[in-house]
């Protein structure tokens, strides 16, 4: 029995450091849709708009602009001639990751792509990952390029809102591995004191991207932790 303690401890201390190294290599980039239309208008170039994500690790993301953000917004977007997703900043983190495009839409409305001629990574060599959907000036606009043509961009239109949603996963796991952590705190002891109890998550702390370890599932595994030394030392006398 005081072997199978000691087990817990060590298993819970290793589980606790882990869950930090994963929070202490968080990061947050910003993600904005950069969009003008045939005649320039719907001009978007910077991140600061309402529909701006906050990249913090594997998920699912949205970003849009409606008519309200856009520049020059005098009448509904006539087809796309720049339509990309940029996330500022984020290649460094991103290179290794699956990003994929899930939708694109106009008004609610569903817009067609071809998922084989979206381009992405770090395009146009600033650091920044894009998710390229169609741009005049680079490959999906280019007539000579595999690329070439990932929506049909002539015909494309919106006159209130457009929407971009993509996903961030690890190919190695490491997402689902920290998801699932929380679950292997039910081999603690059952006899842990009642009056042992995790301290309070700060809710400033917590994230709020897919995927991303909370303050309360760090709070809950060094409350194991603790619990389970308790009860190592107890028994140890």
């Amino acid at each position: 029995m005081k072997l199978r303690r000691i087990a817990a401890v060590a298993a819970a201390s290793t589980m606790a450091l882990s869950v930090m190294a994963a929070t202490a290599s968080a990061y947050e980039y910003d993600a904005f849709l950069m969009f003008t239309d045939i005649d320039w208008l719907w001009g978007n170039w910077d991140a600061g708009k309402a529909g701006d994500a906050k990249i913090t690790g594997p998920g699912t993301y949205t970003v849009s602009l409606d008519n309200t953000q856009a520049e020059n917004t005098m009448s509904a977007a006539n087809g796309a001639n720049v339509f990309c997703v940029d996330i500022i900043g984020g290649y460094a983190d991103l290179a290794d990751m699956e990003v994929t495009l899930d939708s694109v839409k106009a008004d609610g409305a569903e817009v067609k792509f071809d998922p084989e001629k979206i381009c992405y990574g770090d395009i146009e060599e600033k650091g920044n990952y894009r998710i390229e959907i169609q741009n005049a000036y680079g490959l999906t606009g280019d007539m000579s390029d595999p690329h070439y043509g990932a929506i049909d961009a002539a015909s494309f239109s919106a006159a209130e809102k457009i929407e971009v949603t993509f996903t961030i996963s690890d190919p190695n796991g490491a997402a689902e591995e920290t998801a699932d952590a929380p679950a292997e705190t039910e081999a603690a002891p059952a006899e842990a004191p009642e009056t042992t109890e995790a301290p309070a998550s700060d809710s400033s702390t917590a994230s709020t991207a897919t995927g991303n370890t909370s303050a309360a599932a760090l709070a809950a595994v060094a409350a194991v932790a603790a619990s389970a030394a308790f009860i190592t030392k107890k028994h140890s006398k």
